[in-house]
């Protein structure tokens, strides 16, 4: 039985194009959750997009500047999240043209690492965020402040996988960094 060759080039145009929609998908639910918490219908078909850690009745009940609130909240993880997806868009864009480890895609890499570590932090840390600007607006003074902290082994386990793809990218400069010294030797 022979395997099939996956060839690079059209490898990497799917992941391009597979992170280019997940993204948009990701950025539109966001959004729409925050400013449309209402359930879709059409027909006698719903569809309700719910966002993580924040009920829907809860935001239903929300005025529309706490909504914009809670979307412009998560803006720094989305930001940081898009600029991965930026990262990682240029890094198979030189995979395409097989370029493989120059020093362009090795930055890319670490850039991608960079961002996505960040930008999964940030999301984790998004809802504790948003529970403490919530409750310092909206209870009364003097009102004792709750945080809301909120990680699963889910989380965990991303997090563990960015911090894994950040240490593969400084890895992958200082194996070049030995390979450059030892063709001094030659």
């Amino acid at each position: 039985m022979s395997k099939a060759k996956i060839d690079p080039a059209s490898l990497s145009r799917r992941l391009r194009c597979g992170a280019a929609v997940f993204f948009s998908l990701y950025l539109i639910a966001e959004c729409l959750g925050w400013l449309a918490p209402h359930p879709l219908r059409q027909g006698t078909a719903q569809m309700v997009l719910a966002l993580q850690n924040v009920p829907l009745a809860q935001l239903d009940a929300m005025p529309l500047w706490q909504r914009l609130l809670g979307l412009v909240l998560g803006l720094p993880a989305l930001g940081a999240l898009g600029a991965a997806v930026w990262q990682l868009n240029a890094v198979l864009r030189s995979f395409e043209q097989a370029a493989f480890f120059t020093p362009q895609v090795r930055r890319h890499f670490r850039r991608f690492a960079a961002f996505l570590l960040t930008g999964t932090g940030l999301s984790m840390l998004e809802p504790t965020l948003r529970s403490a600007v919530f409750g310092l607006l909206l209870n009364p003074p003097g009102a004792r402040l709750a945080l809301e902290v909120d990680f699963n082994g889910s989380d965990l386990w991303t997090l563990l996988l960015c911090a894994v793809f950040y240490a593969l990218a400084h890895i992958l400069d200082e194996g070049q960094r030995l390979a450059d010294e030892n063709s001094g030797f030659v």
